[in-house]
């Protein structure tokens, strides 16, 4: 079973992925944020209107993101990554309907646009005296809504229910390969890495569900979860003709610090990537298993 950047020391203990989210104040209702996640940095201010009296808050943050690694061939490469940089717009509506003496209750909202352009070089002839330059736009469309619900007492069971609806039109380079050189002074033949074919886009649609479940009286909770992403065919925008992938994951986060710092923890989960159409580069069933330790996330943060 092929696993593309996926080597166990134990049977399901894969690559370690960092996240660390960090908020600090400019000015009132003016704060500036910074986050690592998922392979990528995000940076930009956030502005917060909040209406105590009754329970609504609305969010602006216009952020600018830009990828720290490469993850173009790992079978579960995050849907939000982008090999390029992004100005993203993201909008937040949160209702809390949480009452003195009852439940807590809140539902929160979040409308994301993202915007790239990338220039690209390719050799298509093999020789870098013919370069081709090609401009290309990226773009996608995301709506997320979070939910949490607890009882307003110590040790009561917490439920965060989260789902996701995401829409990509990525363009990405081509894979480097190995050209031969002419022949030099001595007869010896070299060669040398080039990208010799030009930039491809596919469409991708992918809905996601998680359920964030915390007992209340331990330092774990835990995270079933689903993706189910779409790819169309390459410049086309319809991401439903092409081929599909189911994933499974079921994370257990450990809470080192629960009392004190809640907003670091330590998760494990096995995934099943199940191919449910068409075909791609990796075995129709890929499994594994994941490990990530967060910081600066809140609670039951996930999707």
């Amino acid at each position: 079973m092929r696993l593309k950047l996926f080597y166990s020391l134990f049977i399901l203990l894969p690559i370690t992925g960092f996240a660390q989210n960090a908020t600090f104040e400019i000015l009132p209702y003016l704060n500036g944020t910074t986050s690592i996640k998922e392979g990528q940095l995000e940076i930009g201010p956030e502005l917060k209107w909040d209406n105590i009296a009754n329970g609504k808050s609305f969010l602006l943050r216009p952020i600018f993101r830009m990828p720290l690694t490469n993850k173009n061939e790992n079978v579960l490469q995050i849907d939000r990554f982008s090999s390029t940089w992004r100005s993203i717009l993201s909008v937040q509506y949160t209702k809390d309907n949480t009452k003195a003496d009852s439940s807590i209750k809140r539902n929160s909202f979040n409308l994301q646009v993202e915007y790239g352009q990338t220039n690209f070089k390719y050799y298509p002839t093999g020789n870098k005296s013919n370069e081709i330059k090609s401009g290309q736009s990226s773009y996608a469309f995301e709506i997320k809504y979070v939910g949490f619900f607890t009882k307003g007492k110590a040790y009561a069971k917490q439920f965060s229910p989260q789902f996701r609806l995401r829409y990509s039109y990525d363009w990405k380079a081509a894979n480097e390969v190995g050209v031969l050189n002419a022949p030099n002074s001595n007869g010896v033949i070299t060669t040398s890495n080039l990208i010799i074919d030009k930039p491809t886009v596919s469409p991708t649609f992918s809905p996601a569900f998680s359920l964030q479940i915390y007992t209340g009286k331990n330092n774990f909770s835990y995270s079933p979860t689903i993706y189910y992403d779409l790819t169309g065919k390459g410049g086309q925008n319809n991401p439903f003709n092409n081929m599909a992938r189911l994933r499974l994951e079921s994370w257990v986060f450990f809470y080192p610090l629960i009392k004190d710092n809640s907003n670091v923890k330590i998760g494990l989960s096995p995934f099943l990537s199940i191919r449910t159409k068409g075909t791609d580069k990796f075995n129709a069933i890929e499994y594994g298993g994941q490990l990530t330790i967060k910081f600066g996330t809140t609670f039951l943060q996930f999707l």
